[in-house]
């Protein structure tokens, strides 16, 4: 008798009874490894050309090996793997990106039918890496098949983790490590002690590691990679793990990366982010979620002033830094000593009674104070002139911001900061913690040793603090954001990168106009709607941001110019000409770079034959004229 094979009992029988557990963490001493072996269906083998893996953690050339079978030892780099976008225009392997997916290619009959083993190794640490996580794998065969079905795999579950070492001795062990454990640097030969105990570049209760689901084995891992043992490194993990705080998140897994849903979970759910299968491969596949409703339709409602576009939930083709990312290489108090000992920069965090602050609402005067008395701090250890940045330098400033960011999380956790329904920071800190905020300059000097690698840094920590802390229709001044120079940043990395990015620009530019309050008006400078202190519709056609748009048809760039533009002159007009000016009004002091003249100064008529150029509705062209007529006459008048 013949049975006939349905394809889901085919798919029944193709899936092991032994799933292979994700992710794979390959972590500890130098050239540990870890194998895993998965069963390729008959007849796939011959056909299985290369191996596609998604990899956390891969910080440097030959960092990781992957061998197949009995194949060489394969050493992953630039030049070996082919590493796909947004990570490969970061830099790749050794860039900015944390989690890579890579292609790697295999000889011929490497991979056979049956059983297949993967060895995955941890080649040897640079002084601050220990390992590296495998978040999925699979064979691919030549015609772009994967090999291996999907229930292969079983994600791993935080919630069944339980502490190594139950008992409330050794949990009691570990939280006085935790805060007093005497440290080395790295766990190379020569590492020197350092000063900093694990609570001074972590969150003071270890919360973040519990949040952020780092495993027991990534804890001891790291714990000895510091000079402690194999049963203080259990004791560490068996305290975080007893901690009574959420824990939605993944090391992996971008701290508030943008994405659908993410408002309606709880507030404790917002620092987790929307996870990595929320940033897109592709940049153009943010314009439906800006134009949601619409699309591909393209309106000037998306751009309206008044409106409120809401960034946490449009998914953007930009991996935010991981949480390890966030944690400074070196504490202030191991580059600076006594020096940091006894600044207004430490004893803030250290003195400051938050719990008062936040009940009688000056937690936003207390960061004011906290950034003000960092920069007071730092500025006299640079000493003069840019010519006395170094390597070593600039990781300590770097590494002073990062501290700031951690903290300023540990307290926005600690003392729910977030649950107030705002989904707001009370500060500027994210973009402060951007290199360029202290003028770590790009090159050699600049984080990772790269150009490129400082500038992804810097658009990162300025989009974190996009979706942050924007303003939400209430700025002030320049502050939280300086739109204009925030822009500058896309541009200095699209130029680096060769990457256009304009759907994450287009946000930056909505969210720029919709900064000041509705009900405000272009008399008061410093929080109303005034056109000339901000980015203007001339991005869409000045010829230095015309890469940034090369990837968009043209068609679509002349619709969202054309709605940019009609957004913005509606805005305008919503005011009577002579509300712009009165006798001894004056406008700041500020001077915009002259780089940045084509796209902030309001003068916008001026480029009438561009918009003309572009495609722009006449009519449209007409009524931009007839209004920038007026403006300039009674800028003459005013003498303004």
């Amino acid at each position: 008798m013949k049975i006939a094979v349905t394809p889901l009992l085919l798919v029944i029988l193709a899936c092991p009874i032994i799933k292979v557990r994700l992710p794979i963490e390959v972590t500890g001493k130098d050239r540990t490894t870890q194998s895993v072996t998965v069963s390729v269906p008959s007849g796939a083998g011959h056909q299985v050309r290369s191996l596609w893996m998604q990899i956390h953690g891969l910080e440097y050339a030959g960092m990781a090996s992957i061998r197949v079978n009995q194949s060489p030892w394969f050493s992953l780099n630039n030049d070996t793997v082919t590493v796909a976008d947004p990570g490969k225009s970061y830099g790749g392997i050794g860039g900015g990106v944390a989690t890579l997916k890579l292609t790697l290619a295999l000889p011929a009959a490497t991979v056979l039918d049956g059983p297949n083993t993967i060895h995955f190794r941890f080649n040897g640490t640079n002084g601050i890496a220990s390992g590296f996580r495998v978040l999925a794998f699979n064979f691919v065969e030549q015609d772009g098949r994967v090999a291996l079905p999907s229930c292969t795999f079983l994600e791993e579950d935080p919630n069944t983790w339980e502490p190594p070492l139950r008992d409330p001795t050794n949990i009691s062990a570990g939280r006085s490590l935790w805060h007093e454990a005497e440290l080395v640097a790295s766990s190379l030969p020569d590492a020197r002690p350092i000063h900093a105990h694990c609570s001074d570049c972590h969150t003071r209760d270890g919360r973040d590691l519990k949040y952020f689901n780092f495993s027991n084995s990534s804890i001891v891992a790291r714990s000895r990679f510091h000079g402690l043992s194999q049963l203080q490194g259990q004791q560490i993990a068996s305290y975080i793990r007893s901690l009574p705080v959420a824990n939605p998140g993944r090391p992996w897994n971008p701290p508030y990366q943008p994405g659908p849903g993410l408002d309606a979970q709880p507030a404790a759910n917002w620092a987790a982010g929307a996870g990595l299968a929320w940033v897109l491969d592709n940049e153009v596949d943010t314009l439906p979620f800006i134009f949601v409703g619409h699309w591909p339709a393209i309106s000037p409602a998306a751009f309206a002033p008044d409106a409120n576009l809401n960034p946490r939930e449009i998914p953007i083709a930009f991996p935010l830094p991981d949480w390890n990312h966030w944690l400074p290489q070196v504490h202030p108090i191991d580059a600076w000593g006594v020096h940091f000992e006894n600044s207004a920069f430490a004893r803030l965090y250290q003195a400051s009674d938050y719990a008062q602050r936040v009940g009688t609402g000056k937690i936003p005067a207390f960061f004011d104070q906290w950034s003000a008395s960092r920069s007071q701090f730092l500025t006299p250890h640079l000493g003069p002139g840019s010519r006395k940045w170094t390597t070593k330098l600039a990781e300590e400033f770097y590494s002073a911001e990062l501290w700031q960011l951690v903290k300023t999380w540990e307290i926005t956790q600690e003392f729910g900061l977030e649950a107030d329904g705002q989904r707001t920071w009370p500060n500027t800190v994210p973009a402060a913690t951007a290199p360029a905020a202290v003028n770590i300059p790009d090159g050699p000097n600049g984080m990772g040793g790269s150009a490129l690698t400082n500038e992804y840094f810097n658009s990162a920590w300025y989009e974190l603090q996009l979706l942050l802390n924007n303003g939400n229709h209430r700025h002030h001044g320049r502050l939280p954001i300086d739109w204009v120079y925030f822009l500058r940043h896309f541009r200095d990395l699209q130029r680096l990168s060769e990457r256009p990015e304009p759907a994450r620009l287009l946000v930056a530019v909505i969210k720029a106009m919709q900064s000041s309050d509705p009900d405000i008006g272009p008399q008061n400078i410093g929080e109303g709607w005034r056109p000339e202190q901000n980015v203007d519709p001339r991005i869409m056609i000045a010829k230095e941001w015309a890469p940034m748009f090369s990837s968009l048809p043209d068609a679509m760039k002349q619709a969202i110019t054309e709605s940019l533009l009609t957004a913005w002159l509606d805005k305008n007009l919503q005011y009577p000409p002579a509300s712009y000016f009165r006798l001894g009004l004056q406008a700041t002091s500020y001077a915009r770079p002259r780089d940045l003249q084509d796209i902030s100064g309001g003068r916008v008529w001026e480029a009438a034959a561009q918009f003309q150029a572009a495609g722009v509705n006449a009519q449209l062209i007409d009524r931009l004229r007839a209004w920038g007529l007026q403006y300039s006459s009674l800028a003459e008048l005013f003498h303004y």
